[in-house]
């Protein structure tokens, strides 16, 4: 189970650099606040991921 969620951790930590990097290359304002929003939203996924596995190592 461990590792099915640091799978997890993962990628959505993927997913929120190449939101990140994608918000980087946009040429308009809008597609980039949309990548910018994305990304936090994915990296707060993997953020609370993370928090899941270790409130589990702690039990």
């Amino acid at each position: 189970m461990a590792t099915e969620l640091q799978t997890k951790v993962e990628q959505y930590e993927t997913k929120a650099a190449q939101c990140e990097e994608r918000a980087r290359q946009a040429t308009d304002g809008p597609q980039r606040a949309f990548y910018e929003v994305l990304a936090r939203y994915y990296g707060k996924l993997a953020t609370d991921f993370r928090q899941v596995i270790e409130k589990r190592k702690a039990a």
